[in-house]
């Protein structure tokens, strides 16, 4: 029952429209189904169910933002809106420093934000920025119902050390997006699925062809992978698990993408067709926190660092490939 009502409602933000609806600030609504219990009672089904609904139903809210500020938000003087995620380039590393502000904001500039800074030896620190302080400037992003504004400006705030706080933070965004990967994966699977099924060319459906059913069930192996991976991440927790499942959900929804396009031709690529629909929306969900190449040569180069020849990887690792 409360999985349905979630559904809906993200069902009913998603068929908003215009400018000032594209980026919902979702506390309000869940309070209305009594999130909070839910949240304290089943914290890890909770999170989840959120950012399955959001790839499933392709609505746009500030889940990202609220899953990251609960794990900054003892360091936090007061209530703060946003995270500033990395710039695309660097993907997973703060880019703002003790002089100035860089990085993306999802949604409007507005509010209080934490702003992540890069110190010394890969330790991180935090202090809150008042957004009418900064410059905003909305991104023309693959995906054009995404709001995503590149923030600039003069950083004179104090800091505070968060280094295992933010690698809490990211880790948790990481399980997050991977997991709106993996629905949006299954959504675009679903519709080449479909499409095959109905489409027919010399007199019967094309999914009856082996050329497209090996494709579709090379695609649907690789996810069923990535959602493996995914689960245990979200029962075992770690910055490494999360930053694996990431990595996988990313290349998933990439091999899933590239046969549902090719299955589908044409047809798929057109604006009146579902498809492109949740193809670019994983394509855009992907760049956040690193993409799925950047996070694999991370993960490539600290196991190179860790671990001696001949030494076994970690079984999450080995797990992937």
């Amino acid at each position: 029952m409360v999985e349905e009502a979630v559904f809906r409602l993200f069902e009913e933000l998603a068929g908003k429209v215009g400018d000032d609806q594209q980026h919902v600030a979702i506390g309000p609504r869940l309070a209305e189904l009594g999130w909070s219990d839910i949240e304290s009672e089943y914290p890890v089904e909770a999170c989840e169910l959120l950012f399955r609904a959001q790839g499933r139903t392709l609505a746009h809210t500030d889940c990202l933002d609220r899953v990251m500020l609960a794990e900054l938000g003892s360091l936090l003087d007061g209530p703060a809106d946003h995270v500033l995620l990395p710039a695309l380039n660097p993907g997973y590393v703060p880019g703002s420093d003790d002089a100035r502000v860089s990085g993306i904001v999802l949604g409007p500039l507005e509010g209080r934000l934490v702003v992540p800074v890069s110190g010394a030896m890969g330790t991180v620190s935090v202090g809150v920025v008042e957004a009418t302080r900064l410059e905003g400037r909305r991104l023309d992003t693959f995906d054009p119902s995404a709001f995503w504004t590149q923030v600039s400006g003069p950083f004179d705030a104090p800091l505070v050390e968060a280094s295992t706080e933010w690698n809490r933070a990211i880790g948790a965004a990481h399980r997050a997006l991977a997991t709106e990967l993996v629905a949006l994966a299954e959504r675009a699977l679903h519709i080449a699925v479909e499409h095959v099924s109905v489409r027919v060319q010399f007199g019967a459906p094309i999914g009856s062809l082996q050329s497209p059913r090996h494709a579709l069930a090379d695609a649907a192996a690789e996810l069923e992978g990535a959602r493996a991976l995914l689960g245990e991440s979200w029962r075992f927790g770690g910055r490494l698990s999360a930053l694996t499942a990431k990595a996988a959900a990313g290349r998933a929804h990439r091999a899933v993408s590239d046969v549902a396009l090719q299955v589908c031709g044409a047809i798929g690529l057109t604006a009146e067709h579902d498809l492109h629909r949740f193809v670019t929306r994983g394509f855009q969900v992907d760049a956040l926190c690193g993409s799925h190449d950047q996070l694999e040569a991370l993960l490539g180069e600290r196991l190179f660092d860790i671990y001696a020849p001949g030494r076994a990887l970690p079984a999450i690792v080995s797990w992937t490939k």
